[in-house]
């Protein structure tokens, strides 16, 4: 019997269209995973920031300290003009200490540690001192300079151990006139050791407070200095 239709070929299987997808992602999966690095190919970690850490130094002391001295020079900073009320003025103070003076500087102290030892007393000291009396931080009575008013001061104070040992000491605040004298000035503030502190004194570390009833550097005031500190001090390794 003759056929009156064409037929082209045997219709595909839905099977045969399923293995056929899956040679292919089986080479795209092959392909994919020749291509993936070794393990002798993956770059080590790298090693980085190794940190230091310093050791503790914990066998500072708690110091009490005074100190007593003379004026010597008081003037406008590079001039030799006398201080006032209207410049800054720049103060240099000091003694020679010495044992059984009484004066210079005393620094008694209770350790952590019996290693440092205690300064011994009288030491001599210089210390260099500047108030700003052109920029008051409070007027005094009546708005007025002097009488109670209070300006910036700062100051470096070192003492002397003996020719290679000296301890040197950052000083910052305010002096303020007491009451209504202009003879008599009070400063209050903070000192903080530094490192051109030497020898016996080298590697400070400190802070704590400190008082000074030092001369103004006004013309015809005193020239008397009593100082106090009460703080912290290390030094030494």
């Amino acid at each position: 019997m003759k056929r009156w239709w064409h037929t082209p070929g045997p219709i595909p299987s839905a099977r045969g269209k399923l293995h056929s997808v899956r040679r292919a992602v089986l080479r795209a999966a092959v392909a994919g995973a020749v291509s993936l690095p070794v393990p002798s190919q993956v770059a080590p970690p790298r090693t980085c920031c190794i940190v230091m850490i310093a050791p503790a130094r914990t066998s500072g002391a708690v110091i009490q300290a005074w100190a007593f001295g003379t004026l010597s020079e008081a003037t406008q900073p590079n001039s030799q003009s006398e201080c006032d009320l209207a410049h800054v003025c720049a103060l240099a103070l000091s003694s020679p200490g010495g044992a059984g003076t009484g004066t210079g500087a005393t620094i008694k102290t209770s350790f952590e540690s019996t290693a440092q030892g205690e300064p011994q007393p009288n030491l001599a000291f210089t210390l260099t001192e500047t108030i700003d009396y052109a920029h008051p931080t409070t007027k005094g009575v009546h708005g007025e300079h002097g009488q109670g008013a209070c300006y910036p001061a700062t100051g470096v104070m070192t003492v002397a151990q003996d020719s290679s040992s000296s301890l040197v000491l950052g000083i910052v605040g305010q002096a303020c006139h007491l009451g209504i004298s202009s003879d008599q000035l009070l400063l209050t503030g903070s000192y903080v050791t530094d490192s051109a502190s030497s020898g016996k004194f080298a590697n400070p570390d400190g802070v704590g407070s400190v008082s000074i009833n030092t001369p103004s550097g006004l013309p015809g005031t005193g020239s008397n200095m009593k100082a106090s500190l009460t703080g912290q001090l290390l030094y030494g390794n």
